[in-house]
């Protein structure tokens, strides 16, 4: 892998180097590199389900086109992005709370506030070679089935096509559920302490929108809060609500979105039972009991939702 990102960095600079690597999660990897005398991080696909191409020009997009802030992007390539080193992000801390849960909640807001009224339908943003794309839908509802089909196209191989089936299927019975969501806006996709560093009382800075769309407003909430807030064993009522007030300092969201939480909660199991296989953060000898579990969890929220559509 070294010798392929000094193939990337060549591209850029006559004088380069690779000082360390700073993660290796499929499908992706990260380095800490120098540009002639300039520090760099690239993040470069090692995996075929890797899209760093994309994420690359949705970062690009958010530094050039809102307030939200994320480092400046140097170059989007084929199969990889450079980003500008920010110290604040070395330092990110590791725990969540309730200071960093209000001031992540204003950098969400800020970017669907920027982002609101941009995008006219829902779906994936892609790097179409100069800027961003969108493989657009007409309906939310229509971009979740494409999303869960997505996800069972890989999990088919570990043994779990029925959850992306069910779940699918459900969504393509009840294609009105999502009919008061409101706008579509670009939603990181997940927000957590890695992913978001303060810079300031109420300020940060964000990195990583692999797994960025463009969707409602409350997706975005729902995949911070879900699984750092009401999964975690080390966090408490007052971080959920300090991020919803950082957030409602900036815009509102919509009428409605709690009582939507269980359908969210149906689209994040499927995205997290790929990323429990695709990640290999989890040993491997109990991957098969998080995923049953998982399973398990996606089947009880079926039945809840059911009932509140029938």
């Amino acid at each position: 892998m070294d010798d392929q990102i000094e193939k990337i960095l060549a591209q850029y600079s006559t004088a380069s180097s690779v000082i360390r690597e700073l993660h290796d999660v499929p499908p992706y990897r990260v380095y800490e590199v120098e540009l002639d005398t300039r520090r760099a991080v690239v993040k470069v696909d090692d995996h075929p389900r890797g899209h760093a191409a994309d994420e690359g020009r949705v970062h690009e997009y958010v530094a050039t086109e809102t307030t939200a802030s994320v480092p400046e992007v140097i170059t989007v390539g084929s199969d990889h992005y450079i980003t500008a080193w920010r110290d604040e992000i070395a330092r990110s801390a590791t725990q969540i709370s309730p200071d960093w849960a209000h001031a992540a909640g204003i950098w969400m807001a800020t970017l669907h506030d920027d982002t609101a009224g941009v995008f006219d339908v829902f779906g994936q943003p892609r790097n179409d070679g100069t800027s961003l794309s969108l493989a657009a839908h007409d309906t939310w509802t229509d971009a979740v089935i494409k999303r869960i089909n997505h996800h069972r196209q890989y999990l088919a191989a570990k043994g779990y096509a029925d959850v992306a089936d069910a779940v699918g299927r459900f969504f393509r019975d009840n294609l009105r559920v999502f009919d008061d969501v409101g706008e579509p806006v670009l939603c990181h996709g997940d927000v957590h302490p890695e992913h978001l560093s303060r810079t300031s009382e109420n300020g940060c800075i964000a990195i990583d929108f692999e797994h960025a769309l463009v969707a409602p407003a409350e997706y975005d909430y729902w995949r911070t809060v879900m699984p750092y807030f009401e999964e975690s064993d080390t966090v408490d009522e007052t971080v959920t609500r300090a991020f919803r007030d950082g957030y409602g300092s900036v815009r509102p969201l919509p009428d409605g979105f709690e009582e939507r939480r269980p359908l969210y909660r149906l689209i994040n199991w499927v995205a997290f039972l790929e990323s429990l296989y695709l990640q290999q953060n989890v040993d491997l000898d109990k991957r098969e009991e998080i995923g049953n579990w998982m399973r398990k969890r996606v089947s009880e929220t079926l039945s809840e939702v059911r009932e509140t559509v029938d």
